[in-house]
């Protein structure tokens, strides 16, 4: 298993590809166990909102997803990647639901 700064390190690089460097905010990266209680990898890609837009119908979500689970595959890494994408306006209104 690959510690979480190098999977964050390789999902930062999959992102920056598929939606360009400038586009990518931030990405986060934790363990957690999915619902058969496998290890697994929570990978949160913060785009900016124009690259958000792109989520739909283009193909870069798929994308993501398969050149990150072949990275990590070529690195040793066996957990599976649940990726989810955020702007930082939506995780700041999470942060903030009365606001």
């Amino acid at each position: 298993m690959l510690d979480l700064a190098c999977v964050t390190e390789t999902a930062q690089e999959v992102a920056r590809t598929v939606f360009g460097a400038k586009r990518v905010e931030d990405v986060q990266t934790q363990e957690i166990s999915d619902w058969t209680g496998a290890d697994a990898l929570e990978v949160l890609i913060v785009l900016d909102p124009k690259a958000a837009k792109q989520l739909k119908g283009t193909g870069k979500a798929s994308a993501m997803l398969n050149g990150l689970a072949r990275q990590l595959e070529r690195q040793g890494e066996q957990r599976f990647a649940h990726i989810r994408f955020a702007t930082q306006e939506e995780l700041d209104e999470d942060d903030n639901p009365d606001a």
